[in-house]
């Protein structure tokens, strides 16, 4: 236990978290950064660094003082289903839970980092089985059995195999026992007397099968991990809906994939009318029945764009899941459109009207009593200013209005929190020049969350950040002009929890609707 004594040590006396708690604390935390399916250790250092914790990992892993973290900067690089996860492991609340993995991480990856390099998976491995080998309680008992054998078939050494396997067995068994009587004593958690051993088990399995993939074939052990992963590699992956259409000279190329066929008759159908038979090659298009279907609206949105595109002919336009991939050389009106029809959806960083995409970048807006703003073409600003001065929005009514919802693009929270960043305040002050500019104008504040987390806090988050752009807009001034602002939570969320957070990140949103 020595390498992670002091770690221990340091959260039972700051975080008063107990000695055995402490230590499944650490084993989850340990368990998290060998995860192959994370990218190990290197895979968890990276989801600080792509948090923009770059400057506070390199502290840990150099020489120098640890800089520690705060409990949502930690919130922010793992995310809230791994803190839950690890805060049930070691039996904690979660907020005792990141406060101490603040504190805990910056000490463990100093540890495993002596040389300021990152360990290998087999060094990684050696590392915790040490630790683990020497913890006293039966959690972490039974881990370090399955890391030795583990690291037996990493090596080759199919003689130590038989005997790490044997030694889980009993340790496993041990476990059952003392697990049991300490959970009877500390919680009452009597389900964990028999889950808790199926889940060391099944870590042993994990890691013996992934370290025979890495090895030549060992006796029947790697026979049997062989055949589990044969039966992964056979078995059908679920894939992203896609859909992908080329304009060449007034030709048209489709390529991608659909869940069904009658999905790929209807689009044959449709763009065969827009563009003519003959002129569209759907060769490319194929039906995949693990294919998980488009967002929903996706057709009838694309359906209502199309005549916009009816003289289009050079560029490329491509959906996959909920996102706009491609978006080249569209006619003004259909890109206008889809940026409409798609506020929902993520999109491009870059999007043209011409045969090259255009970066980003700002550029000057024109409002009716002269006011000139500074915003993304394509923005929120620019498409609320074309759609007050359309005929959809001067003939629509409170049914028509109340599903069409413009996204900011540029306004942002503090993490777990309703203050809004500093670098919120231009698209904040644009829209206040907005409301200014049509006096007449009333709008209505939603906020969004993805699917991650608590429904209830969500709900709540979401409708203390829509309640806090309405404040930040009554004290401008225009308090009349903002009657209403409402959180719904992650009850419009299209992306899935265990998505990346990046593919998350189109689901969470501060929107703006007209009302009349």
């Amino acid at each position: 236990m020595a390498l992670f004594d002091s770690v221990i040590n340091e959260v039972k006396e700051k975080f008063g978290i107990g000695g055995d708690k402490a230590g499944g604390l650490i084993a989850a935390l340990l368990g998290l950064m060998a995860d192959p399916k994370l990218g190990g250790f290197g895979g968890f250092i990276d989801r600080f660094k792509n948090a923009g914790l770059g400057d506070v990992v390199g502290s840990w892993i150099s020489s120098g003082d640890n800089t520690p973290l705060t409990g949502d900067q930690v919130e922010s690089a793992l995310g809230s289903d791994t803190i839950d996860s690890i805060a049930a492991d070691a039996g904690v609340d979660r907020e005792t839970a990141s406060g101490a993995l603040g504190g805990i991480i910056p000490s463990v990856v100093d540890k495993l980092t002596p040389d300021g390099e990152i360990p290998d998976e087999e060094s990684l491995l050696s590392k915790i089985g040490g630790f683990l080998s020497d913890w006293g309680g039966a959690v972490t008992g039974a881990v370090a059995g399955g890391v030795g054998a583990a690291a037996a078939v990493a090596s080759g050494a199919a003689d130590k195999v038989g005997d790490a396997v044997g030694s889980v067995g009993g340790k496993v068994s041990d476990t059952v026992n003392r697990v049991g009587d300490s959970i009877d004593s500390d919680t009452g958690g009597s389900i964990l007397r028999w889950l808790l051993p199926l889940l060391l088990l099944g870590l042993v399995v994990l890691l013996g099968f992934w370290f025979c993939g890495r090895s030549a074939p060992v006796g029947p052990l790697n026979a049997n991990a062989n055949a589990n992963r044969a039966n992964t590699n056979t078995a059908a992956k679920t894939v992203d809906s896609s859909f992908r259409i080329e304009a060449k000279d007034g030709k048209y190329v489709v390529s991608g994939v659909v869940p069904d066929q009658k999905t790929l008759d209807e689009i044959k159908v449709k763009l065969d009318g827009q563009f003519g038979a003959g002129n569209v090659d759907f060769a490319g298009l194929k039906v995949d029945a693990n294919a998980k279907p488009f967002a929903a609206g996706w057709w009838a949105n694309f359906s209502q764009m199309l005549p916009n595109l009816k003289d289009w002919k050079t560029g490329t336009l491509a959906f996959a899941g909920n996102t706009i991939t491609e978006a080249v050389g569209l006619p003004a009106a259909a890109l206008d459109q889809l940026k409409s029809l798609f506020g929902g959806w993520k999109l491009p960083d870059t999007l043209g009207t011409g045969a090259a995409e255009t970066a980003k970048t700002l550029a000057e807006v024109t409002l009716p009593n002269g006011t000139k703003l500074q915003a993304y073409p394509g923005g929120i600003e620019d498409q609320l200013v074309k759609f007050i001065q359309s005929d959809e929005y001067k003939n629509g009514t409170a049914e028509t209005l109340k599903d069409k919802w413009f996204s900011f693009d540029d306004l942002n929270f503090v993490i777990g929190k309703t203050e809004l960043t500093p670098e919120s305040k231009r698209q904040l002050d644009n829209i206040i020049a907005i409301l200014k500019a049509f006096p007449d104008l009333k709008i209505k504040i939603g906020g969004y969350t993805d699917k991650t987390g608590d429904d209830a806090a969500n709900l709540k988050l979401s409708d203390s950040r829509a309640k806090a752009v309405q404040a930040a807009l009554q004290k401008a001034g225009v308090g009349t002009q903002v009657p209403e602002a409402e959180g719904y939570g992650e009850k419009f969320a299209t992306v899935e929890e265990n998505a990346s957070d990046e593919a998350r990140k189109v689901d969470r949103k501060t929107a703006v609707r007209l009302i009349k």
